[in-house]
């Protein structure tokens, strides 16, 4: 995966070691999976190589907490991220009803679960089109999103 990136973004072991502040013979290591990526050097990776993605599948396949809580995720051109997007948006909203009733006493019965699962797996579905289109705008268009500015969406909402 990191391999693959430096290449796609056309920087030798050489450049890529100095741009991400570590030795070549590290990058190397890495990159030969015979050392474990720390996430710092992904992020820094993702950055320099301009590959959002990398973070993505770092989470998704490597970090033992991404690989229980992180979503596979694919950049898509805009319109089908967006189209995708508005299709999930959709089917949640059919379903928020449905879920309002199973959840407001606070108990999921066992006559419930089945549903209660369907409806997770529809937010499940809404974030990976969310993830998607956030990463196709910061591959795209060179958006970053800083920590800072995470916190600040969320207290927003």
């Amino acid at each position: 995966m990191l391999k693959e990136a430096r290449k796609k973004a056309g920087l030798s072991i050489q450049e890529a070691a100095f741009r991400l502040h570590i030795g070549a013979r590290t990058l190397v290591s890495y990159e030969n999976g015979h050392t474990m990526v720390p996430p710092d050097v992904i992020l820094k990776a993702a950055e320099v190589y301009n590959e959002p993605m990398l973070c993505a599948r770092y989470c998704a396949k490597s970090c033992p907490i991404g690989q229980v809580y992180a979503n596979p995720v694919e950049i898509k051109d805009l319109a089908i991220a967006v189209l995708g997007l508005l299709k999930e948006e959709a089917d949640v909203h059919r379903t928020v009803n449905r879920l309002i009733d199973i959840t407001h006493d606070g108990i999921i019965t066992e006559d419930e679960m089945e549903e209660f699962k369907k409806i997770l797996q529809e937010l499940i579905e809404l974030e990976q089109r969310i993830q998607a289109l956030k990463l196709w705008a910061v591959k795209t268009l060179s958006l970053q999103i800083k920590p800072k500015e995470k916190a600040a969406l969320k207290a927003a909402y």
